[in-house]
């Protein structure tokens, strides 16, 4: 009994080290472990990300990153996104210096914190980490966004209002992103169809 106890409080609570670095960190314990039952992988701290170049540097920042198989990333942000915004976190995916995307968690309300933290930027286009906010938020005032994840080079969206006209819309994100097209679905029709069918979008700066 007293071992099968023992693999119980395993499964469903925080190894020591977790639970240290939850507490050092000032974060929510019991959200974490909702994450952690969740992701069945161990909870770290986040890395630093150089503010010029956007890679992956040494030192840590005040979040938590953890791992799961790819193609349950998305799932798992979207499922807990709203409940740890209420708590005052912003949960996300992300990708850092081995291009696999996993998921962090950093203190905020607001989720363009979370493109200021990953520096995104489209840096072979011009763009800073500034444009690209600048241009998040300004979507972001006219119809409700909510950032899904991001990475060096690449933002995911999704809408709470979806733009009432699709195809000017799409003309504007095929002007300020041309790889969402030019490497991606190839016409602007397509782009948004792909819009319609996500109810958000995904951009990147080759």
């Amino acid at each position: 009994m007293g071992i099968l106890s023992f693999f119980g409080l395993g499964s469903k609570g925080l190894l020591p080290k977790e639970t240290e670095l939850v507490n050092k960190l000032d974060f929510n314990v019991e959200l974490m472990k909702e994450l952690k039952n969740e992701v069945k992988s161990e909870l770290i701290q986040l890395p630093s990300i150089d503010e010029e170049t956007a890679d992956i540097i040494d030192g840590l920042y005040n979040g938590i990153f953890t791992s799961t198989s790819e193609d349950r990333v998305n799932s798992i942000v979207k499922k807990f996104k709203e409940v740890f915004r209420a708590k005052g976190y912003l949960i996300f995916a992300f990708t850092g210096e081995d291009d696999i995307k996993s998921i962090g968690v950093i203190k905020g309300t607001d989720d363009l914190d979370i493109l200021k933290y990953r520096r995104t930027n489209g840096i072979n286009h011009d763009y800073e980490n500034e444009d690209i906010i600048a241009k998040i938020s300004e979507w972001n005032e006219r119809y409700g966004l909510i950032v899904i994840g991001c990475g060096q080079d690449w933002v995911e969206l999704e809408f709470k209002k979806l733009p009432s006209d699709l195809s000017i819309f799409s003309e504007e994100v095929y002007e300020f992103c041309p790889d969402s097209v030019d490497q991606g679905v190839g016409e602007v029709e397509n782009l948004k169809e792909l819009i319609k069918e996500m109810n958000g979008i995904w951009l990147w700066w080759d």
